[in-house]
């Protein structure tokens, strides 16, 4: 049996134009390209950045649900790498579209782990791409992190750890999924010295907001696709 290849793609933080060579190239040419959107969604950003391209592919659309219980989310993951595998098994080129870095807290990880399983003999190239935390650097023109100054990565912040999380000097610490527990974070910091904060929200794309101000944060609604940095001086 002649399996197709898989190719878990980083697309980036949804700008077109950050995709890399290697992914605009392997998303063009792939016989099915699967996306990603959250079963609460109204539209997938994977989706709109793929469709840009013009490939000459068939595009598949997964949902992904979001709920907290961990038997529904493994039984949708399992779902829908079993379309992918049937896709892979008939001899076709896949490739799996997410967002920022697919080695970096992606979907793919988990897909992978299902068609390896299911398909040992598979191929499979990861193509990296851009995180959010490195767009969102860029786009404030803020340095990430130099010298000796340590880069830490929260990945999703929850109230339970307000008390917990530390912001050690010569840090910069990365915020990822707080907007259900946005505030109780701004209360905390807050209280810290020496702070600086960048928040930012739909990074490079139309909808892209920056703010470094508590209180204006505090104004925005909740959004899925928003992080924060905050450097420890």
């Amino acid at each position: 049996m002649h399996l197709g290849t898989l190719y878990g793609v980083g697309i980036g933080p949804g700008k077109p134009e950050y995709l890399t060579l290697r992914a605009a190239e392997v998303l063009r040419a792939a016989a099915v390209i699967f996306t990603v959107i959250s079963r609460n969604a109204s539209d997938s950003v994977s989706q709109s950045v793929v469709e840009w391209l013009k490939p000459q592919g068939r595009i598949e659309l997964l949902s992904f649900t979001m709920s907290r219980d961990t038997a529904e989310r493994e039984a949708q993951v399992h779902d829908n790498a079993q379309r992918i595998i049937d896709e892979l098994a008939q001899g076709r080129n896949c490739a799996f579209a997410t967002l920022g870095d697919a080695m970096t807290y992606s979907t793919f990880g988990y897909i992978m782990q299902h068609v390896r399983a299911a398909l040992p003999q598979v191929c499979i190239e990861i193509v990296p791409g851009i995180t959010s935390f490195a767009a969102l650097a860029a786009e404030a023109g803020t340095v990430l992190a130099e010298k000796g100054e340590q880069l830490r990565i929260i990945p999703s912040f929850k109230v339970s750890m307000v008390q917990d999380v530390t912001f050690p000097k010569g840090s910069t610490t990365i915020l990822l999924k707080t907007y259900h527990s946005r505030n109780a974070l701004l209360d905390r910091l807050d209280a810290e010295e020496d702070i600086e904060l960048l928040y930012g929200e739909h990074v490079t794309m139309q909808e892209q907001v920056l703010l470094n101000e508590s209180a204006a944060i505090r104004q925005r609604p909740d959004t899925y696709l928003s992080l924060m940095m905050v450097k420890k001086h």
